[in-house]
């Protein structure tokens, strides 16, 4: 039975996108790293100034979203190499 062009062959490579690539992934991590520490040192200072205490959820809201995305992209490339075996390792 031939193969129709609308079917999807089970021995095709699934294309990466370039967004979730490993090189895009560690690029993502260490800026998100970079906002963390941007955003901790945000939440210091309006800690120490006692006029800035009620816009301190501007640097926290930083500080969660970017330990959020670094979580997230970290999981995936650890899940993506878990799931490799040796003779696909490049």
């Amino acid at each position: 039975m031939p193969i129709t062009p609308d079917q999807n062959p089970l021995f095709r490579k699934v294309v990466q996108p370039w967004y979730d690539t490993d090189i895009a992934c560690i690029l993502t991590g260490v800026f998100m790293l970079l906002v963390f520490v941007f955003s901790f040192i945000g939440v210091s200072v309006a800690l120490e100034t006692p006029d800035d205490c009620t816009h301190i959820w501007v640097p926290g809201t930083l500080l969660v979203l970017s330990t959020l995305v670094f979580a997230t992209t970290i999981l995936r490339l650890f899940r993506r190499h878990a799931g490799r075996t040796k003779k696909e390792l490049p």
